[in-house]
């Protein structure tokens, strides 16, 4: 159970890192970025939970040569070796982004507010950055101590909690 914790939790910062793209660059919204911060995830407008992603997609950036570490440092706890697994991955060709929209898996009747959707969001990213062959991933399910505001009030958000909504 741990393991699928930690699992959905880098899952989130690997949608992160492919959330938003470069669609027309425009700010077509009366709110920016700052404006949202103390807003619920639950009211946010389809145009404004874009908005929060494109944010944070610029403030996140996940490399390849990160997801390959990720990916061996997470082989090495099956006990392949994380220097081989990396560089068979950094070899294989780039695989093009999907873009596309962020989930918004969680957001229906979730009290959180942008802010510490944000907080919650880069906290994991950061983490995910800090996976290596040398620092090999927390294995104990803990989420970062900035996603304790999310979890508590929309645990689903990060893949606990209740399954399903509308």
């Amino acid at each position: 159970m741990t393991r699928m914790k930690l699992v959905a939790v880098l899952m989130a910062g690997l949608a992160l890192a492919a959330c938003g793209g470069d669609d027309d660059g425009g700010d077509d919204g009366d709110n920016s970025g700052g404006d949202l911060e103390g807003k619920q995830l639950s009211s946010l407008t389809a145009a404004e939970t874009q908005q929060v992603c494109q944010d944070l997609a610029a403030s996140a950036t996940v490399t390849k040569e990160d997801l390959c570490e990720v990916a061996g440092a997470f082989s090495a706890l099956g006990g392949a070796d994380c220097e081989a697994t990396k560089a068979d991955c950094m070899s294989q060709p780039e695989q093009p982004s999907e873009g596309g929209e962020c989930s918004t898996t969680g957001f229906t009747g979730c009290t959180a507010t942008v802010a510490e959707y944000k907080a919650c969001m880069t906290a994991n990213v950061n983490t995910l950055k800090a996976i290596s062959c040398t620092m090999p991933p927390d294995t104990s399910g803990e989420q970062p101590a900035a996603c304790a505001a999310l979890n508590e009030k929309c645990p689903e958000v990060l893949g606990g909690g209740a399954a399903g909504g509308t």
